[in-house]
């Protein structure tokens, strides 16, 4: 699940560049330049093609000013891809010059970001999604820049009644392969390239990955495993010697800063990937305290490199504390041993306890407004936290204090906040939008779905002592301090 597009803000105009808005062969766009060498381009180089065409035809025809336009960019720019950055724009890369060079990504750009579409929003994805089975599963074109746009498309996405995720994300492996970006440029032709080049077909040849391609193949792997470890229907991105290489030479160019950044919630990812296989192929049961002791050395390790200006960062400070949460929940499944308390299990509940409420202290000290800026990945980790809150707050272990649970972080006290926040960002949409298609709308609908399932077990567990008829009382008269703190969510709560 994405999340509707931000609301513009109005930053710093940019500065006009030099570069031509229709790049030549002798002349190459940023996007074609950012790499480690130049690339030569081949010799048989197309003009631009009629798919081109076609997409840059419908981007130029949609009702934005380029001031509009502009702003849009360079919030999408500075906003979304803090929080994934899985592409790099440069701050003097005009609108006009990004859509001349990247009709589709900017389409989806706009389409997830420019708040005047989001009265149409539906409208919009759906020839969004016709487009891409146009090029991709009629003419066969895979490219960079449908590449970058299906990234855009399903990571900020609005809402959608249909699920969507699995297939998109086998898309998008299926186009990073066929271009090649997973790996290093083979020398050496296929048995299939030889056989057509003897027949006189030609293939334009590459000489070095852009660093362009570089990002895009890790943000495909992002995706990917974000969506394996929340669904467990799909593998990622099978990780390449290449694409390891890919964390160096990015760190290494310095390109921008965000690179650095891509480059940390990579290597997290890893480790998160890698304890799902394990669990998926069925780890040893008699092995699984290794396979913990492991893992949290991996991420440690990987911790202890992270710079002292990123590790305060909320996409980091996320991520960290997701990775952790996985290695230790199962944890929280392992039965007890009667009468024998396994301080092992006891120390990883209380790991997953503790970066539990890291999580959600960081994800609400989280202003709603900006909520519209972030990706479908980090709503994935939201909904492991919260089920995970659940199972710590209800634990059936003797040797669980389940109190210092609550003590500690409460989840109605967190599905209460949360709720008040979704509504807050919700109404900050002020345009006309169908709540079966607003993401927010459908996120209180939900909050308040799993509270009315969730509650009564809870008082149960917090109120042993209380008859069940007398648990209702219970449960909604919130004490002086949610009072206090929360005057305007209660009275949501009860008008």
């Amino acid at each position: 699940m994405g999340v509707i597009g931000v609301r513009p803000g109005v930053p710093g105009k940019p500065a006009l560049s030099a570069l031509p808005p229709h790049p030549t062969r002798g002349h190459c766009s940023p996007f074609q330049c950012h790499s480690t060498e130049m690339p030569s381009p081949p010799d048989d180089q197309p003009a631009r093609s009629a798919s081109a065409n076609r997409l840059l035809d419908l981007a130029s025809s949609l009702p934005i000013s380029n001031e509009a336009a502009e702003k849009t960019l360079a919030h999408f720019r500075t906003e979304n891809l803090k929080f994934l950055p899985f592409m790099h724009i440069p701050s003097h890369y005009t609108s006009y010059q990004f859509r001349q060079e990247k009709p589709f990504t900017w389409l989806c750009i706009m389409a997830v970001s420019y708040p005047g579409y989001h009265s149409k929003r539906d409208v919009l994805v759906s020839k969004i999604t016709e487009l891409i089975h146009t090029e991709l599963m009629v003419e066969v074109a895979p490219s960079m820049d449908m590449l970058l746009g299906i990234i855009t498309a399903i990571t900020w996405v609005t809402y959608s009644k249909r699920p969507f995720l699995n297939f998109y994300c086998h898309m998008l492996m299926g186009i990073a392969c066929d271009l090649g970006i997973n790996k290093a440029i083979s020398k050496d032709q296929s048995i299939m390239q030889q056989f057509k080049s003897a027949v006189g077909m030609r293939y334009p040849h590459s000489t070095v990955r852009t660093l362009e391609e570089r990002r895009a193949a890790l943000g495909v792997f992002l995706i990917t495993s974000s969506t394996a470890l929340c669904l467990g229907r799909i593998d990622a991105l099978r990780w390449t010697s290449h694409m390891e290489e890919s964390l160096t030479v990015l760190l290494k160019a310095k390109e921008c800063p965000e690179d650095e950044l891509l480059v940390y919630l990579v290597k997290i990812q890893l480790v998160m990937d890698k304890v799902y296989h394990a669990r998926r192929d069925g780890e040893d049961q008699s092995l699984a305290r290794f396979y913990i002791t492991s893992s949290q050395a991996q991420l440690n390790s990987v911790r202890s490199q992270i710079p002292p200006h990123l590790i305060n960062t909320i996409p980091i400070i996320l991520h960290l504390n997701s990775a952790e949460l996985i290695i230790h929940e199962t944890a929280m499944q392992a039965p007890s041993i009667p009468n024998s308390p396994q301080l092992n299990r006891l120390e990883s509940l209380y790991t997953c306890l503790q970066a539990d409420k890291a999580w959600m202290d960081c994800w609400l000290s989280i202003p709603p407004a900006t909520y519209q800026g972030i990706p479908f990945n980090i709503f994935f980790q939201f909904s492991r936290a919260l089920v995970s809150l659940y199972k710590l707050s209800t634990l059936d272990d003797p040797a669980w204090d389940k109190q210092m649970v609550r003590n500690t972080i409460n989840v109605l006290d967190v599905l209460d906040r949360n709720a008040f926040n979704m509504k807050r960002c919700a109404e900050m949409i002020d345009i006309d939008l169908d709540p079966d298609w607003s993401i927010f709308e459908k996120g209180c609908r939900m909050i308040a779905s799993i509270k009315q399932s969730w509650e009564p077990k809870l008082m149960e567990v917090w109120y042993p002592t209380i008859p069940p008829k007398g648990l209702t009382a219970v449960s909604f008269h919130p004490g002086p301090s949610f009072l206090v703190r929360y005057p305007c969510l209660v009275s949501m709560m009860h008008g």
